[in-house]
């Protein structure tokens, strides 16, 4: 009897642990990129957190799917479903704000601890979303480039769908520091400042090279072609 009152308590701590994760989780669906918002895309419906997530493992699964990674891709997804935990409870910080990456960590790590607290899985999950913060590992330096080539992509498809202000995207100059001028001279496009911002990140990975080079050379006629292309009607 005692036995059997015990499995039910474990079964119900469980379960409000899973409960509690996942409604803290599902914010993410309607928390919007902050990014967007201050570069005023001019659209009725914005990207959420939860969306670049799901962007973030796509382009993982697409990359791993073309190339020899020689990752453990299992390890890189279970890092991109969770690098975005920390604003569940914390600002998107972008650019325009002022913090640097040691207190951005230390307020995301006090985040981190309020929504995995209980699960099983909690200093892992812990440790893995630290190690992606400082790049520990090889599968969280490509999880790092994978996030910021997610966002310079979603930039360039805004772009492409002429809702991204050449002006507005070129205020972002200010905060670009040195740089600012070499960014300056080779954007042409709204998206092409947050492209050239983020090139030197990928300079030491070839596929990451190529692919935002690929990225920033798409046309409009390659982005009609495959966004009006629909399921075959038979």
């Amino acid at each position: 009897m005692l036995k059997k009152l015990k499995k039910k308590i474990e079964v119900v701590m469980k379960n409000d642990n899973i409960i509690k994760f996942y409604m803290f989780a599902n914010r993410l669906k309607t928390t919007i990129r902050k990014g967007w918002i201050e570069i005023g895309i001019n659209k009725d419906r914005l990207e959420s957190v939860a969306e670049h997530i799901y962007g973030t493992l796509i382009l993982a699964i697409g990359i791993n799917s073309e190339y020899n990674l020689n990752l453990d891709m299992y390890k890189v997804l279970k890092i991109l479903a969770l690098h975005e935990t920390e604003e569940i409870l914390m600002t998107d910080y972008t650019i325009r704000d002022s913090i640097t990456a040691y207190e951005k960590i230390e307020k995301g790590k006090l985040c981190v601890q309020k929504i995995v607290k209980g699960l099983n899985e909690e200093e892992d999950l812990k440790a893995l979303l630290l190690e992606f913060s400082t790049r520990g590992s090889k599968e969280a330096v490509f999880a790092h480039l994978v996030d910021k080539i997610e966002c310079d992509f979603q930039a360039k498809l805004y772009d492409l769908e002429g809702i991204m202000d050449y002006d507005k995207a070129r205020e972002d100059l200010a905060y670009y520091g040195t740089r600012a001028d070499e960014i300056d001279s080779n954007s042409k496009t709204a998206s092409d400042f947050w492209i050239e911002y983020d090139r030197p990140r990928y300079d030491n990975d070839d596929i990451f090279k190529t692919l935002i080079e690929d990225i920033k050379n798409i046309d409009i006629k390659e982005y009609k072609e495959i966004m009006n292309t629909n399921i075959l009607r038979g």
